[in-house]
């Protein structure tokens, strides 16, 4: 008798698809849009006459002004749940608070110039005579230090004196410094040097280089 074929076994089931996604970072989604807006706008302004093309970059610009006001709402709300994290706490913006903000801010400036004054600190101003800028300049470092009753010496790199400054020598190389004009604190007690600042500087910076040096530049002075 025929024997029957044996049964062949059924066909392993396909493992189902891998339905696994991975969630982009913060960093990933923005360069992936940043990406799809430089891309969409390249798109626009090489084909300039395409309305579509254009729509969808300005749909892109609606989404992050959209988002840019959410930022700012939430931005308020984190200063109400946080407020030492506001910047009016220390520095207010209504102008009668910012009259009196701004003296005291300029009086701790002034009192740093009288306590080094006191401590024996003066300034050397080493500049080029010839240098037109620093004739002009010259004056107003006079008018601080007498304001402030500091001494400032001049010390001409060119041999040219400016007239501006009362006292003066010629430097001869024996305050060295990369740039000039510039403003060198020396205290004839210690023989010490600091400078203090380089370039055409007002005198309220002047102030605020001071307070700078005065705590070591460990407070701010803005």
């Amino acid at each position: 008798e025929p024997t029957s074929k044996p049964k062949e076994k059924a066909a392993p089931k396909p493992l189902p698809p891998n339905t696994t996604t991975r969630v982009m970072s913060a960093t990933e989604q923005m360069e992936w849009f940043h990406e799809v807006y430089n891309e969409a706008l390249t798109d626009a302004t090489i084909h300039s006459k395409d309305e579509e093309k254009l729509k969808t970059v300005m749909q892109l610009h609606q989404f992050i002004g959209e988002r840019t006001s959410e930022t700012g709402m939430t931005f308020k709300k984190v200063l109400l749940k946080h407020p030492e994290l506001s910047y009016l706490k220390d520095r207010p913006t209504e102008s009668a608070a910012r009259k009196t903000y701004y003296k005291i801010e300029r009086d701790k400036k002034i009192d740093a110039v009288v306590q080094m004054r006191d401590e024996g600190w003066g300034f050397f101003f080493v500049y080029d005579g010839k240098d037109a800028l620093t004739q002009e300049l010259a004056p107003s470092l006079q008018s601080f230090a007498d304001t402030y009753e500091f001494e400032i010496l001049g010390l001409s790199r060119d041999q040219t004196f400016v007239t501006g400054i009362r006292d003066n020598r010629h430097n001869d190389s024996k305050v060295d410094v990369p740039y000039a004009p510039a403003l060198i604190l020396v205290n004839p007690n210690t023989g010490e040097m600091k400078p203090l600042a380089y370039g055409f500087i007002s005198q309220t910076a002047l102030l605020g280089r001071f307070y700078n040096v005065a705590n070591d530049y460990q407070s701010p002075d803005f």
